[in-house]
């Protein structure tokens, strides 16, 4: 009984001490960390200088995953190709002097490994591209079942596509849910706010790209009140952009009171380009992409350094993921 009660113990203890070094393995990042902002510069492509208007798109790709962002299914290559290619052909419709994208993977299993960023660069002629690296895993073991559907290794983030020169980058790593359990938040995701610096003529633009919580309610308005405050301290000084995947829509219900968005609406520095009582309107939703319902992404602008030309939901991008990008045209004041 004894030898059969340590044998017990040694193959339970062996299980446990080899979960625990997979979770870390699984848990760990393949790039270093402190290149998780950084820049590449096309040294072949002219950069831009000056410019009476500035056309600026915010799109949240879903790594080019279609309508099937988050299920539990097997996808194929041509899928991802064909949503690339529709996504640059919306993307060049409009030809952004400034491109923010989120949920944009460079390395990751799940996507092929295809680096996305590198490969809308190249079609659409960015010489700069500002990334930030928001998810670098090694193994996610989600979603859940089946094992073949697990996304596996993870190389993803926020990327700012632009003509002009940028001047500056960093990233912002935002609060996690607190009630999340530590396993859950060692694999997910951070939540960003990328701030990249543009300089247009002797002006400096500042954007800042986010993407918020999109499943806790308290910890999303906490991120809004953050990223609002960071975005009137740069207005202090300079033009700013407030761009990305808010995900908080005022008709909404599932998402309770207060609706984290109003949080933005309220500010006395920023205004939405699309105003706020158009925020229900069905022609100005951006989720889901085939049906629209919701208005989750935002372009907001400061209007005492910014004059707003006009600004539409890009509708052209279709299916490509289950957001619809926002394209804005401003002036300088």
């Amino acid at each position: 009984m004894r030898q059969l009660l340590l044998s017990l113990f040694v193959l339970i203890g062996s299980g446990a001490i080899a979960l625990i070094l997979f979770f870390l393995w699984a848990s760990s990042g393949r790039y270093p960390a402190d290149r998780y902002a950084h820049e590449v510069t096309i040294e072949t492509l002219p950069l831009k200088t000056e410019a009476d208007e500035i056309t600026v798109v915010s799109y949240n790709i879903g790594y080019l995953s279609g309508l099937t962002n988050n299920q539990a299914t097997r996808r194929t290559r041509q899928l991802y190709d064909e949503n690339l290619a529709t996504a640059i052909a919306a993307i060049q419709s409009v030809n952004p002097d400034v491109l923010a994208l989120q949920e944009v993977d460079l390395d990751s299993k799940r996507s092929f490994n295809i680096d996305q960023v590198a490969a809308i660069a190249k079609a659409t002629d960015y010489p700069q591209q500002a990334i930030s690296i928001n998810w670098d895993k090694r193994y996610v073991p989600f979603p859940s079942w089946p094992l073949s559907a697990h996304f596996g290794s993870i190389f993803s983030g926020q990327a700012i596509l632009s003509r002009f020169p940028v001047t500056h980058h960093e990233r912002q790593v935002l609060e996690k849910v607190p009630s999340n359990p530590f396993y859950y938040n060692a694999l997910y995701l951070d939540r960003l706010a990328q701030v990249a610096e543009v300089a247009v003529g002797d002006r400096t633009l500042v954007v800042i790209n986010i993407h918020l919580e999109a499943f806790d309610g308290p910890t999303r308005l906490n991120q809004t009140r953050f990223v609002r405050q960071l975005a009137e301290d740069y207005a202090q000084n300079h033009p700013v952009l407030l761009v990305g995947d808010f995900n908080s829509a005022i008709n909404r219900e599932a998402e309770g009171e207060p609706r984290s968005i109003q949080t933005m609406v309220d500010s006395p520095v920023f205004s939405p380009a699309i105003p706020a009582e158009q925020f229900t309107n069905s022609a100005q939703a951006t989720f889901p992409s085939d049906t629209p319902e919701h208005k989750l992404d935002y372009i907001f602008y400061t209007p005492e350094t910014l004059e707003l030309v006009e600004s539409d939901v890009l509708t052209a991008a279709a299916q490509a993921s289950d957001h619809l990008p926002l394209v804005t045209r401003l002036r300088l004041r």
